[in-house]
Protein backbone atom coordinates (compact mmCIF):
# COMPACT_ATOMS: atom_id res chain seq x y z
CA UNK A 1 0.00 0.00 0.00
CA UNK A 2 1.26 3.41 -0.75
CA UNK A 3 2.43 5.54 2.32
CA UNK A 4 -0.51 7.89 3.09
CA UNK A 5 -0.37 10.18 6.28
CA UNK A 6 -3.59 10.03 8.34
CA UNK A 7 -4.64 12.36 10.86
CA UNK A 8 -8.12 11.50 12.76
CA UNK A 9 -10.04 12.21 15.55
CA UNK A 10 -13.45 10.72 17.16
CA UNK A 11 -15.63 12.05 19.63
CA UNK A 12 -19.14 10.53 21.20
CA UNK A 13 -21.84 12.71 23.35
CA UNK A 14 -24.73 12.21 25.08
CA UNK A 15 -26.25 15.06 24.02
CA UNK A 16 -28.24 17.14 25.96
CA UNK A 17 -31.63 14.90 26.77
CA UNK A 18 -31.10 11.29 26.80
CA UNK A 19 -29.19 9.41 29.59
CA UNK A 20 -27.44 7.03 27.91
CA UNK A 21 -25.14 7.12 25.22
CA UNK A 22 -25.99 4.27 22.26
CA UNK A 23 -23.42 5.42 19.79
CA UNK A 24 -20.14 3.70 18.97
CA UNK A 25 -17.08 4.73 17.28
CA UNK A 26 -13.99 3.00 16.64
CA UNK A 27 -10.86 4.56 14.86
CA UNK A 28 -7.98 2.03 14.21
CA UNK A 29 -4.94 1.08 11.60
CA UNK A 30 -4.89 -2.91 10.77
CA UNK A 31 -1.44 -3.70 10.95
CA UNK A 32 0.49 -7.46 10.38
CA UNK A 33 2.28 -8.84 13.63
CA UNK A 34 4.23 -11.56 14.69
CA UNK A 35 4.42 -12.66 18.24
CA UNK A 36 7.35 -13.79 19.42
CA UNK A 37 7.43 -17.67 21.85
CA UNK A 38 10.81 -18.01 21.33
CA UNK A 39 14.05 -17.28 19.89
CA UNK A 40 17.15 -15.14 20.30
CA UNK A 41 16.03 -12.05 19.40
CA UNK A 42 15.75 -8.99 21.81
CA UNK A 43 11.82 -9.02 22.09
CA UNK A 44 12.39 -12.82 24.12
CA UNK A 45 9.26 -14.78 24.88
CA UNK A 46 5.71 -12.79 24.36
CA UNK A 47 7.13 -10.30 22.37
CA UNK A 48 5.65 -8.87 19.29
CA UNK A 49 6.95 -7.49 16.19
CA UNK A 50 4.40 -4.86 13.71
CA UNK A 51 4.29 -4.27 10.29
CA UNK A 52 3.62 -1.31 8.46
CA UNK A 53 -0.36 -0.36 8.63
CA UNK A 54 -2.05 -2.82 6.05
CA UNK A 55 -5.16 -0.18 5.68
CA UNK A 56 -7.36 2.08 8.02
CA UNK A 57 -10.75 1.67 9.78
CA UNK A 58 -13.17 4.17 10.78
CA UNK A 59 -16.73 3.14 12.15
CA UNK A 60 -20.13 4.73 13.00
CA UNK A 61 -22.80 3.17 14.95
CA UNK A 62 -25.97 3.84 16.43
CA UNK A 63 -27.74 1.28 18.69
CA UNK A 64 -31.74 1.92 19.38
CA UNK A 65 -33.93 -0.22 21.68
CA UNK A 66 -35.20 0.02 25.47
CA UNK A 67 -33.08 1.12 28.18
CA UNK A 68 -30.07 -1.00 27.54
CA UNK A 69 -31.07 -2.37 24.39
CA UNK A 70 -29.57 0.18 21.77
CA UNK A 71 -26.34 0.63 23.38
CA UNK A 72 -25.89 -3.47 23.64
CA UNK A 73 -26.76 -3.87 20.01
CA UNK A 74 -24.17 -0.81 18.83
CA UNK A 75 -21.54 -2.52 21.30
CA UNK A 76 -22.11 -5.84 20.05
CA UNK A 77 -21.88 -5.01 16.28
CA UNK A 78 -18.84 -3.45 16.54
CA UNK A 79 -17.21 -6.14 18.22
CA UNK A 80 -18.67 -8.68 15.79
CA UNK A 81 -16.69 -6.25 12.56
CA UNK A 82 -13.67 -6.11 14.63
CA UNK A 83 -13.30 -9.94 15.30
CA UNK A 84 -14.62 -10.45 12.01
CA UNK A 85 -11.92 -8.63 10.15
CA UNK A 86 -9.12 -9.82 12.26
CA UNK A 87 -10.04 -13.74 11.33
CA UNK A 88 -10.22 -12.74 7.26
CA UNK A 89 -6.94 -12.86 5.35
CA UNK A 90 -8.86 -10.22 2.97
CA UNK A 91 -8.12 -7.35 5.07
CA UNK A 92 -4.77 -8.31 5.96
CA UNK A 93 -3.39 -7.56 2.57
CA UNK A 94 -3.46 -4.95 0.31
CA UNK A 95 -6.71 -5.50 -2.22
CA UNK A 96 -5.40 -6.32 -6.11
CA UNK A 97 -8.39 -5.23 -8.48
CA UNK A 98 -8.21 -8.78 -9.08
CA UNK A 99 -9.71 -9.61 -5.67
CA UNK A 100 -11.86 -6.28 -5.01
CA UNK A 101 -15.41 -8.16 -5.89
CA UNK A 102 -14.64 -10.79 -3.66
CA UNK A 103 -13.33 -7.96 -0.87
CA UNK A 104 -17.01 -6.45 -1.63
CA UNK A 105 -18.93 -9.70 -1.28
CA UNK A 106 -17.04 -10.15 2.11
CA UNK A 107 -17.68 -7.13 3.28
CA UNK A 108 -21.81 -7.77 2.47
CA UNK A 109 -21.44 -11.78 3.89
CA UNK A 110 -20.21 -9.47 7.21
CA UNK A 111 -22.88 -7.46 7.93
CA UNK A 112 -25.12 -10.25 7.00
CA UNK A 113 -23.61 -12.54 9.71
CA UNK A 114 -23.41 -9.62 12.13
CA UNK A 115 -27.16 -9.00 11.63
CA UNK A 116 -28.01 -12.57 11.97
CA UNK A 117 -25.72 -13.14 15.25
CA UNK A 118 -27.59 -9.62 16.94
CA UNK A 119 -30.89 -11.02 16.24
CA UNK A 120 -29.75 -14.35 17.86
CA UNK A 121 -28.44 -12.22 20.97
CA UNK A 122 -31.36 -10.22 21.05
CA UNK A 123 -32.81 -13.30 22.53
CA UNK A 124 -29.96 -13.51 25.44
CA UNK A 125 -32.36 -11.15 27.53
CA UNK A 126 -35.67 -9.68 28.28
CA UNK A 127 -34.33 -6.26 27.90
CA UNK A 128 -32.36 -6.74 24.59
CA UNK A 129 -35.67 -7.74 22.57
CA UNK A 130 -36.17 -5.69 19.20
CA UNK A 131 -32.45 -3.83 19.32
CA UNK A 132 -30.80 -2.99 16.45
CA UNK A 133 -28.15 -0.36 15.35
CA UNK A 134 -27.21 1.25 12.28
CA UNK A 135 -23.47 0.79 11.01
CA UNK A 136 -21.68 2.82 8.72
CA UNK A 137 -17.93 1.55 8.41
CA UNK A 138 -15.32 3.12 6.13
CA UNK A 139 -11.98 1.11 5.07
CA UNK A 140 -9.26 2.73 3.42
CA UNK A 141 -6.61 0.95 1.47
CA UNK A 142 -5.25 3.83 0.03
CA UNK A 143 -6.05 5.07 -2.08
CA UNK A 144 -9.33 2.92 -2.45
CA UNK A 145 -12.12 3.56 -0.35
CA UNK A 146 -14.90 1.26 0.89
CA UNK A 147 -17.84 2.12 2.47
CA UNK A 148 -20.19 -0.83 4.44
CA UNK A 149 -23.64 0.98 5.24
CA UNK A 150 -27.25 0.01 6.43
CA UNK A 151 -29.14 2.81 8.52
CA UNK A 152 -28.86 6.37 8.76
CA UNK A 153 -25.33 7.05 10.12
CA UNK A 154 -23.60 8.83 7.35
CA UNK A 155 -20.06 9.26 5.38
CA UNK A 156 -19.40 12.71 4.20
CA UNK A 157 -16.23 13.05 1.76
CA UNK A 158 -14.68 16.67 1.52
CA UNK A 159 -12.55 17.52 -1.38
CA UNK A 160 -11.24 20.76 -2.38
CA UNK A 161 -13.33 22.72 0.24
CA UNK A 162 -16.08 20.94 -1.13
CA UNK A 163 -18.93 18.54 0.79
CA UNK A 164 -20.50 15.52 -0.57
CA UNK A 165 -22.72 12.71 1.30
CA UNK A 166 -21.93 9.63 -0.23
CA UNK A 167 -24.32 7.10 1.87
CA UNK A 168 -28.05 7.74 1.18
CA UNK A 169 -30.32 7.17 4.34
CA UNK A 170 -32.12 4.03 5.08
CA UNK A 171 -35.30 5.98 6.34
CA UNK A 172 -38.98 6.25 5.38
CA UNK A 173 -39.07 9.87 4.77
CA UNK A 174 -35.74 9.60 1.95
CA UNK A 175 -37.40 6.98 0.32
CA UNK A 176 -40.59 9.22 0.20
CA UNK A 177 -38.64 11.76 -0.88
CA UNK A 178 -36.78 9.60 -4.04
CA UNK A 179 -40.56 8.48 -5.15
CA UNK A 180 -41.60 12.36 -5.12
CA UNK A 181 -43.98 12.00 -2.19
CA UNK A 182 -41.50 14.24 0.14
CA UNK A 183 -39.98 17.81 -0.93
CA UNK A 184 -36.38 17.73 -0.35
CA UNK A 185 -36.15 20.61 1.78
CA UNK A 186 -39.01 18.97 4.12
CA UNK A 187 -36.68 16.04 3.99
CA UNK A 188 -35.26 16.66 7.93
CA UNK A 189 -38.47 18.22 9.54
CA UNK A 190 -40.38 14.83 8.49
CA UNK A 191 -41.87 12.94 11.24
CA UNK A 192 -40.73 10.10 9.08
CA UNK A 193 -36.56 11.31 8.67
CA UNK A 194 -35.89 8.74 12.23
CA UNK A 195 -38.14 6.06 11.25
CA UNK A 196 -35.92 3.20 9.61
CA UNK A 197 -36.26 0.92 6.84
CA UNK A 198 -32.91 -0.55 7.24
CA UNK A 199 -30.39 -1.98 10.14
CA UNK A 200 -29.13 -4.33 11.97
CA UNK A 201 -31.11 -6.42 13.99
CA UNK A 202 -34.68 -4.52 15.04
CA UNK A 203 -36.57 -7.63 14.17
CA UNK A 204 -35.79 -7.48 10.79
CA UNK A 205 -35.53 -10.48 8.44
CA UNK A 206 -32.44 -9.30 7.08
CA UNK A 207 -30.00 -6.03 6.61
CA UNK A 208 -29.22 -4.58 3.21
CA UNK A 209 -25.89 -3.52 3.16
CA UNK A 210 -25.09 -0.61 0.94
CA UNK A 211 -21.65 -0.76 -0.49
CA UNK A 212 -19.69 2.22 -2.26
CA UNK A 213 -16.23 2.16 -3.87
CA UNK A 214 -14.39 5.43 -4.85
CA UNK A 215 -10.78 6.51 -4.90
CA UNK A 216 -9.18 9.24 -2.35
CA UNK A 217 -6.71 12.29 -3.17
CA UNK A 218 -4.42 13.66 -0.76
CA UNK A 219 -5.94 16.75 1.17
CA UNK A 220 -9.24 14.94 0.72
CA UNK A 221 -10.97 14.45 4.56
CA UNK A 222 -13.71 11.55 5.08
CA UNK A 223 -16.56 12.53 8.22
CA UNK A 224 -18.77 9.49 9.64
CA UNK A 225 -21.60 10.77 12.04
CA UNK A 226 -24.47 9.67 13.93
CA UNK A 227 -28.27 11.27 12.61
CA UNK A 228 -27.13 13.45 16.32
CA UNK A 229 -25.58 15.61 14.02
CA UNK A 230 -27.08 16.26 10.60
CA UNK A 231 -30.25 16.80 12.36
CA UNK A 232 -29.25 19.63 13.98
CA UNK A 233 -26.66 20.65 11.71
CA UNK A 234 -26.95 21.08 8.12
CA UNK A 235 -24.48 20.45 5.25
CA UNK A 236 -23.10 23.86 5.24
CA UNK A 237 -22.73 24.66 8.20
CA UNK A 238 -20.82 20.85 8.34
CA UNK A 239 -18.71 22.46 5.30
CA UNK A 240 -17.86 25.69 7.00
CA UNK A 241 -16.61 23.84 10.00
CA UNK A 242 -14.20 21.77 8.00
CA UNK A 243 -13.01 24.58 6.22
CA UNK A 244 -12.31 26.69 9.73
CA UNK A 245 -10.91 23.49 11.68
CA UNK A 246 -7.83 22.05 9.84
CA UNK A 247 -7.45 19.61 12.76
CA UNK A 248 -9.62 16.89 13.13
CA UNK A 249 -9.92 17.23 16.98
CA UNK A 250 -10.75 20.33 16.59
CA UNK A 251 -13.43 19.94 14.05
CA UNK A 252 -15.05 17.83 15.77
CA UNK A 253 -14.94 19.65 18.99
CA UNK A 254 -16.63 22.15 17.09
CA UNK A 255 -19.16 19.94 15.28
CA UNK A 256 -20.53 18.28 18.79
CA UNK A 257 -20.74 22.02 19.93
CA UNK A 258 -22.96 22.85 17.32
CA UNK A 259 -25.14 19.72 17.45
CA UNK A 260 -26.06 20.28 21.09
CA UNK A 261 -26.64 24.25 20.75
CA UNK A 262 -28.98 23.04 18.27
CA UNK A 263 -31.20 21.35 20.12
CA UNK A 264 -28.91 18.16 20.78
CA UNK A 265 -31.94 15.65 21.30
CA UNK A 266 -29.69 12.42 20.55
CA UNK A 267 -26.41 11.57 21.36
CA UNK A 268 -24.01 12.67 19.01
CA UNK A 269 -20.99 11.16 17.42
CA UNK A 270 -18.28 11.87 15.02
CA UNK A 271 -14.78 11.17 13.05
CA UNK A 272 -12.93 13.18 10.75
CA UNK A 273 -10.29 11.58 8.97
CA UNK A 274 -8.03 13.59 6.94
CA UNK A 275 -5.19 12.36 4.11
CA UNK A 276 -2.00 14.03 3.39
CA UNK A 277 1.45 12.97 1.76
CA UNK A 278 3.57 11.66 4.24
CA UNK A 279 5.61 13.41 6.82
CA UNK A 280 8.91 11.75 8.45
CA UNK A 281 8.55 11.42 12.29
CA UNK A 282 4.43 12.26 12.05
CA UNK A 283 2.18 10.62 14.57
CA UNK A 284 -0.05 9.18 11.62
CA UNK A 285 -3.28 7.94 13.67
CA UNK A 286 -4.17 10.00 16.22
CA UNK A 287 -7.89 9.30 18.42
CA UNK A 288 -9.18 11.48 21.11
CA UNK A 289 -12.19 10.67 23.38
CA UNK A 290 -14.66 13.63 23.63
CA UNK A 291 -17.05 14.91 26.40
CA UNK A 292 -19.41 18.59 26.36
CA UNK A 293 -19.66 21.19 24.61
CA UNK A 294 -21.27 23.91 22.85
CA UNK A 295 -22.59 25.62 19.62
CA UNK A 296 -24.30 27.25 17.18
CA UNK A 297 -26.23 26.50 13.58
CA UNK A 298 -26.40 28.32 10.23
CA UNK A 299 -29.12 28.01 7.05
CA UNK A 300 -29.09 24.88 5.14
CA UNK A 301 -27.85 24.64 1.82
CA UNK A 302 -29.14 22.75 -0.50
CA UNK A 303 -26.39 19.93 -2.32
CA UNK A 304 -26.37 18.36 -5.67
CA UNK A 305 -26.55 14.32 -5.16
CA UNK A 306 -22.90 13.42 -4.89
CA UNK A 307 -21.08 12.96 -8.46
CA UNK A 308 -18.35 10.62 -6.84
CA UNK A 309 -17.54 7.34 -9.15
CA UNK A 310 -19.40 5.15 -6.73
CA UNK A 311 -20.08 1.23 -7.95
CA UNK A 312 -23.45 0.56 -8.01
CA UNK A 313 -23.87 -3.21 -6.95
CA UNK A 314 -26.86 -5.66 -7.92
CA UNK A 315 -30.00 -3.16 -6.49
CA UNK A 316 -32.74 -4.56 -4.33
CA UNK A 317 -35.35 -3.80 -2.01
CA UNK A 318 -34.60 -2.49 1.60
CA UNK A 319 -35.55 -5.33 3.85
CA UNK A 320 -38.39 -3.65 6.13
CA UNK A 321 -37.58 -3.59 9.90
CA UNK A 322 -40.36 -5.45 12.43
CA UNK A 323 -42.49 -2.67 13.97
CA UNK A 324 -41.54 -1.81 17.57
CA UNK A 325 -44.82 -1.55 20.12
CA UNK A 326 -45.23 2.21 21.00
CA UNK A 327 -44.15 2.13 24.96
CA UNK A 328 -40.47 0.96 23.40
CA UNK A 329 -40.97 3.69 20.25
CA UNK A 330 -40.94 6.61 23.00
CA UNK A 331 -37.29 5.51 24.37
CA UNK A 332 -35.50 4.63 21.02
CA UNK A 333 -33.81 7.24 19.17
CA UNK A 334 -34.97 5.79 16.16
CA UNK A 335 -38.08 4.41 15.52
CA UNK A 336 -38.88 1.43 13.02
CA UNK A 337 -41.55 0.49 10.93
CA UNK A 338 -42.41 -1.99 7.86
CA UNK A 339 -42.69 -0.21 4.42
CA UNK A 340 -42.19 -3.03 2.21
CA UNK A 341 -43.19 -0.50 -0.62
CA UNK A 342 -40.10 1.39 -1.32
CA UNK A 343 -37.82 0.53 -4.88
CA UNK A 344 -34.02 0.09 -3.89
CA UNK A 345 -31.83 1.91 -6.57
CA UNK A 346 -29.14 2.50 -4.55
CA UNK A 347 -25.91 0.82 -4.44
CA UNK A 348 -27.08 -2.34 -2.39
CA UNK A 349 -25.69 -5.64 -2.07
CA UNK A 350 -27.95 -8.95 -1.49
Amino acid sequence: MNRIDVQSAGMSDIGNHRTENQDQFLIADLTNSVRMHSGSLRQGNGGRLFGDSMGHLFLVADGMGGHRGGEEASRFAVQYCINSILNRSHWMTHIEPADEDAFVEDLGDMLHNAHLALEEHSKSAPGYTGMGTTLTLAYVDWPRMYILHAGDTRCYLFRNNELRLVTRDHTVANEMMRKGQLAPEELERSQWSNVLVNALGAGAEDVVPDVYKLDLMAGDSILLCSDGLNKHVPDLQIRRTLLDYHEPIQSCEQLVLLAKQGGGTDNITVIRARFSDPTPGKNRMKLFMSSAIEENILQDLEIAESELDTSELEPRQNAPLASQKATEEESLGKDTVDFSENEEEGSSLR
